[in-house]
């Protein structure tokens, strides 16, 4: 399977609406390794510093994930062996990140428009499932972690998002984060039902409802604003409920939530061992990174006790799809 992928720079520019955000502060790491205690909702407004930074912002690298055209479920979670594996190139790698979520127009505030995709975060900490990680970033599974969440309302004209009204959101959220970004830091914008987005002067889009234009399921990419001195790693995770990005329930998880899931792993173990802009790891004879061989399968993988069907990940010690080291 070849995915679309680019690595390109450039400002960004397209109309956007200043809009007011409500923002859940993030749930930080409690002093001493105990559990986390999450903070007050703070109700805050989209500045225009943050639309002035979007269109001013440059995207150093983008990969998409293409859309799922077969959702096969293979007994006992069979390894198709592939003919190559991924090579490392010497970009950097994230070998410790935490993940913030940004939740888009959701009335309820919070992730519930997706499922459950907190659950699988925190549960993905210390699995096998993230395990897996171990043989291309030499990091620990405990290594990555749940920052926390923010819930945004943002105004468009249409129901579309352009990548300037992402990218506006994206800059409110990381201020109220006190600018954290770099290579331990992950962002993930969550789209809303019923929306679209497209990248600038492309046709390439997340567009379920214009089927010609319909080509991706997400994307990461790495983005560099001018106030913030290091680059930002940010997934855009549209709402997968969708045909050709969905996936099915499961003993531990409902539809929507495996849907959810099965994206935002893709999309977060790419970002992990291949954030850019330069190239780490990835398979040039598919044009693949880590997630994409393996997509088009769902498999039962328990993590943390709860049971999901996603889709497994590359690895290269069983030249294989595989869900643990």
């Amino acid at each position: 399977m070849v995915s679309l992928f680019a690595r390109a720079g450039g400002a960004l520019a397209a109309a956007f609406v200043l809009a007011g955000c409500e923002v859940t502060q993030p749930v930080l790491p409690a002093a001493g390794g105990g559990p986390a205690e999450p903070l007050a909702p703070v109700s805050i407004a989209v500045s225009r510093d943050d639309a002035a930074m979007a269109t001013r912002a440059r995207v150093l690298s983008y990969h998409v994930m293409p859309l799922r055209r077969s959702d096969s479920d293979l007994a006992g979670n069979h390894r198709v062996v592939y003919p190559a594996d991924l090579h490392f190139k010497g970009g950097p790698l994230m070998k410790r990140a935490a993940s913030f979520n940004v939740y888009v127009n959701c009335k309820s505030g919070g992730e519930s428009c997706w499922g459950d995709p907190e659950g699988f975060q925190k549960n993905l900490t210390g699995s096998a499932y993230a395990g897996l990680l171990t043989q291309y970033t030499a990091a620990p599974p405990a290594a990555y972690t749940f920052g926390g969440a923010f819930s945004i309302k943002y105004s468009t004209y249409t129901k579309l998002f352009y990548q300037n009204d992402l990218l506006t959101v994206l800059h409110a959220a990381l201020e109220k984060n006190g600018r954290r970004a770099g290579y331990s830091t992950v962002y993930h914008i969550f789209l809303p039902k019923g929306s679209d987005t497209c990248f600038d002067r492309s046709r390439a889009c997340y567009s379920p409802d214009h089927p010609k234009r319909f080509n991706f399921c997400a994307y990461h990419e790495s983005v560099s604003f001018p106030d913030v001195p290091e680059p930002v790693i940010v997934s855009i995770e549209p709402y997968q409920m969708v045909s050709f990005c969905a996936s099915r329930a499961s003993r531990g998880a409902s539809a929507l939530t495996n849907s959810t899931v099965s994206t935002l792993a893709h999309e977060t173990f790419e970002s992990i061992t291949d954030p850019g802009p330069a190239l780490a790891w990835y398979n040039f004879t598919y044009n693949s990174e880590v997630a994409d061989l393996c997509e088009t399968y769902q498999w039962k993988v328990a993590i943390g006790g709860t049971q999901y069907s996603i889709q497994p990940m590359y690895s290269n010690t069983y030249h294989a799809c595989a869900a643990g080291p």
